[in-house]
């Protein structure tokens, strides 16, 4: 017959319970800490969409940003490139292809966002403040600098 903690001696209880509170203490800085790695991945692209630079990168959602048709699809996304920033703006180029999935400019941002190829012709000025706003809201994915 096999004991549980329940039908055990009340000493036994004891040592089971202090043991399950012991293995929830030595959790808790692990649960904690995957929450703050969170918080500050996105403090630290916040602070990297308030001072844009030359050469930045963003994975975001074309489609929000560019006047382009891309091929008749709702949302698309894909990289941008800072390509010039002013007191005031932001000038971006966007890549040249794009993909309905958000994960995949994710994923470019990730690789070598050097290798894509970018849209020169069509140049997308931005505010500051409406960068910032459009990250905000999530049509700006992440940044790498």
């Amino acid at each position: 017959m096999s004991a549980t903690l329940f039908d055990m001696r009340p000493g036994m209880r004891v040592f089971g319970r202090a043991l399950v509170v012991f293995a929830l203490l030595l959790s808790a800085p692990f649960i904690a800490g995957c929450g703050n790695d969170a918080r500050q991945e996105a403090r630290v692209q916040r602070a990297l969409i308030e001072t844009p630079a030359v050469g930045d990168y963003y994975a975001a959602e074309l489609t929000y940003f560019s006047d382009a048709a891309f091929e008749q699809q709702q949302d698309v996304f894909g990289l941008m490139k800072v390509v010039m920033v002013n007191s005031d703006d932001i000038t971006l180029v966007t890549e040249n292809g794009g993909s309905p999935d958000p994960e995949s400019a994710r994923r470019d941002l990730a690789g070598d966002p050097a290798a894509a190829q970018y849209d020169e012709s069509e140049r997308i000025v931005i505010a500051r403040a409406d960068l910032a706003a459009a990250f905000d809201a999530g049509h700006v994915l992440g940044v790498r600098r």
